[in-house]
């Protein structure tokens, strides 16, 4: 209990660092934009599906930036006082991951409720928001826990490395598909889509939250969904703590 409350103060303190930084503003500026861009008031009411496609790609770019942005701030020689006292390794990785999900979530709150108060979604009533922004929620979750793991202060260069060579496997049917595959020797080919298929089933969470943030069917299956999302951010965060409490901490200064 008193790791988690002693975690919970470092988010807020981070939240109260990163609003006096002025970094806040970027998100915000970035919101309105965005807002006035692709959600203002047309000629009639936006849809739906229109509202949780535009806004589930912008939560996912704002989750790629705060995200950064937060654990940039641990990146510097401050941090050895709050490692070296009780908060320990996995509160002060966990508290700057936190504290970036909280300026996202708050900040797509704001955008449904000036959207509900100025442009209000067509048939979309709160049982529905709720179940469109479960999933799209926990997709900017499991983003933001890659991006720790990816995060400087956790893995080396060399790990990070493997990590995006491993995704960019997965995204390869972009780069290699088609005639260029059909004229690959048999044994090249086959061991590729193997690869495929080994490394992109761990992203089939994040594909499946976005279209049923979208559709917010959980008929069938679906309902699993958010607990796919949900055990993988877990499970990326448990990787991500594991390996910055084992290896030794070199603050960049900057």
């Amino acid at each position: 209990m008193n790791t988690l409350t002693r975690t919970f103060r470092f988010v807020s303190f981070t939240l109260v660092e990163y609003a006096r930084s002025g970094r806040i503003l970027i998100e915000m500026l970035a919101s309105m934009i965005f807002f006035y861009i692709f959600l203002r008031r047309w000629t009639s009411l936006p849809s739906p599906e229109y509202f949780f496609s535009t806004t589930s790609l912008f939560a996912l770019a704002l989750t790629f930036y705060s995200t950064s942005a937060t654990l940039g701030l641990g990146d510097r020689p401050q941090g050895y006082l709050l490692l070296v006292r009780r908060l320990g390794r996995g509160g002060y990785l966990l508290g700057f991951y936190l504290a970036a999900q909280v300026i996202v979530w708050a900040l797509y709150v704001l955008i449904s409720i000036v959207m509900a108060l100025y442009n209000p979604i067509q048939g979309l009533d709160v049982r529905g928001w709720l179940l469109g922004s479960l999933p799209l929620l926990l997709n900017t979750a499991l983003l933001g826990a890659l991006l720790t793991l990816l995060a400087p202060i956790v893995l080396p260069a060399t790990g990070r490395l493997v990590v995006l060579a491993l995704v960019a496997i997965a995204f390869s049917d972009k780069l290699i598909g088609g005639q260029t595959l059909a004229e690959l020797p048999g044994p090249v080919t086959a061991a590729i889509n193997i690869a495929r298929t080994i490394f992109s089933t761990p992203l089939l969470p994040a594909f499946t939250g976005f279209a049923l943030a979208i559709s917010r069917d959980y008929s069938g299956i679906a309902f699993a969904i958010p607990l796919a999302q949900l055990f993988l951010t877990l499970g990326l965060l448990t990787m991500a703590v594991y390996i910055f409490a084992r290896r030794e901490i070199i603050l960049s200064g900057s």
